[in-house]
Order: structure tokens, then sequence, then C-alpha cells
């Protein structure tokens, strides 16, 4: 008898711990299902924002027709623009860029530790005042050209 009441009192136990968990379970698919149709509305939404088109600024495109010896499109230098830097950044990243033959975004990334473009300029040998001197050259350039 005691034997009995003890697989009785088991069995009732199992049911009592396993029944929520099953009544829970549709809760937890419907939980799956959103979070599932929300990534993919997170992945489309995604997929729309790379899709747009990249606006190019006309100060970008004067620069592309003004400096051509730099032999770069409008939509490059306004890839670089992008990066968050102001005209005469973008003027002095490209500049350096070129003068010592890395690409931007090397430039880009030691301007955004913290360095400075004097000592940007001083690790790769070149003199500062002259980045500034032709910095200030392209922009008076460009600006003038904007007028035409």
């Amino acid at each position: 008898m005691r034997r009995s009441s003890e697989l009785a009192l088991l069995i009732i136990l199992l049911l009592h711990i396993t029944a929520p968990a099953n009544a829970d379970s549709s809760h937890i698919d419907q939980f799956e299902n959103d979070l599932k149709e929300q990534q993919e509305e997170y992945r489309d939404n995604k997929k729309e924002e790379k899709e747009k088109p990249m606006t190019i600024e006309p100060f970008c495109k004067n620069l592309s027709q003004n400096v051509t010896w730099w032999q770069m499109t409008a939509a490059e230098i306004q890839k670089i623009k992008n990066n968050g830097l102001g005209y005469s950044e973008l003027i002095k990243v490209i500049l350096i860029s070129k003068k010592i033959e890395k690409s931007s975004e090397d430039i880009i990334k030691r301007r955004n530790r913290g360095e400075t473009f004097l000592k940007i300029s001083e690790r790769y040998g070149f003199d500062y005042g002259q980045i500034k001197n032709e910095t200030k050259k392209i922009m008076s350039e460009v600006k003038t050209y904007e007028t035409k």
C-alpha cells in the first residue's frame, strides 16, 4: 500500500511539473516565431539601407573635377568624406594618402585614434606645413571653381 501511494504521489508530482512546461511551449513557439519575424524585418531594412544610392555633395564633385591629379571619382571622394570628415580634413587625408601611397582608410584610422595630421605627416616623413599650404590652395581653387 505504501508503495502504491508513493508511486501515485510521484506520478502526481511529475504531472504537476511537466504540465506547466507543456502549456508554456505554445508561448515559447509563438515567441520564437515573433523573434524570427523581427529578425527578417530587420535584415530587410538593412538591405534597403545598403541599396540607397550615395548622395554626392557638390564639394566632392568639384574636388574630383578640379584636382585631377588625384585621379579619383566624386563617389570615391564622397565615400571618404562620409567617415565624418570636414572639407579640409578630407583634403588632408587624401593628400597624405596619395603622397605616402597608402589607403585613405589607414590615415582615417590613425586620425580616429587621436593622432593629429602633424604627427601622421611626421610619421611618414612629410612636412605638415606643406600639407596645410596645399590644403588651403585646393580649398580656394575649389571655392573659385564652384562660382564658375
